[in-house]
């Protein structure tokens, strides 16, 4: 935009970054339910869709922006936005961040965001890889932990089941027949894997689909709202896909 232009748009205030597009989707949304009696404003932005919309958004001035790096970078890129105001910067899921590969976008995003700022990081386990990360990122910050230490819930059952790998699919789909299961999401190690488990599945006659990167976003997004409202019987993902979405009492969690 001209500089003229700039100055006169209501800068960005807040910037979540999250290492998926399901999770910033689900981050902008709580954001709207939080803010819903205040005068702030929200756009989630991600990979997967069109740019266009996403910059007539920017144009009519955003106060919390929620993005995924890559696309955020992509803008930035273009001229699209101004971070020079940003007051709070949030790191999601930081662990998974690592995992992805994420880092050396992030420090360039850091790059563009004012010096005097708070930051926040959230991370689901406590590594000294996210230590690092966030002594590099943070001026002498609290430490709040909700759990301990990678604890695991206690009120969850867990159960092992050895098995046979060419017998693993069979006793999947009996388990879920002969218990009625219902909302079961099954982690599979690869994209083909969860692919193939889904497919197998619904030849079973269970309702099961994929969600993982190669997935088109409008796919992705179409399962988890059915897996959510309960027409889905199985999603089938891999650990990145799923990481972070938030189901409110998810009966069922294979570790295929």
């Amino acid at each position: 935009a001209p500089s003229g232009t700039r100055s006169t748009r209501k800068p960005i205030r807040a910037l979540i970054l999250t290492p998926t597009r399901e999770l910033a989707a689900q981050v902008e949304t709580s954001v709207r339910t939080y803010g819903k009696h205040l005068k702030l404003n929200s756009m989630v932005m991600y990979g997967g869709v069109g740019i266009h919309p996403q910059t007539s958004q920017l144009r009519r001035g955003v106060d919390i922006l929620v993005a995924t790096p890559g696309r955020l970078l992509d803008h930035q890129g273009q001229g699209n936005l101004d971070l020079s105001r940003v007051e709070i910067f949030v790191l999601d899921e930081a662990d998974r961040m690592l995992d992805m590969g994420f880092i050396p976008d992030i420090k360039r995003v850091m790059a563009l965001l004012p010096k005097k700022r708070q930051n926040l990081l959230f991370s689901a386990t406590f590594s000294d890889e996210i230590k690092d990360l966030a002594d590099r990122l943070l001026n002498a910050p609290a430490l709040i932990e909700v759990a301990r230490r990678n604890s695991t819930v206690e009120i969850i059952t867990q159960r092992v089941h050895p098995v046979d790998r060419d017998k693993k699919r069979q006793l999947l789909a009996h388990l879920i027949r002969t218990n009625d299961w219902h909302q079961v999401l099954v982690f599979t190690r690869t994209k083909h894997g969860a692919n193939k488990l889904a497919e197998q599945l619904d030849g079973d006659g269970i309702t099961a689909l994929a969600i993982h990167g190669n997935k088109s976003q409008g796919a992705r997004t179409r399962a988890l709202s059915e897996f959510k409202d309960g027409s889905l019987q199985v999603l089938v993902a891999t650990d990145i896909a799923a990481r972070g979405l938030d189901i409110e009492d998810l009966p069922h969690v294979v570790n295929f």
